[in-house]
């Protein structure tokens, strides 16, 4: 699947321009919204702090 949605996008008229600029990483290489991950501990260990970080 991922193959297929990174080669349809060469194709013209399989994404429309308002989808282009509204990827995640067309801005800046940075997501949509904030995401983090949650649990901050899982099975006794701890995620690193930079992906539970609110700031880039």
């Amino acid at each position: 699947m991922v193959l297929i949605d990174s080669v349809s996008r060469y194709v013209e008229g399989v994404l429309n321009k308002e989808s282009k600029e509204e990827e995640s990483f067309s801005n800046d290489n940075l997501l949509e919204y904030p995401q983090y991950t949650r649990p901050e501990e899982f099975h006794g260990v701890k995620v690193p702090e930079v992906l539970i970080s609110r700031t880039s």
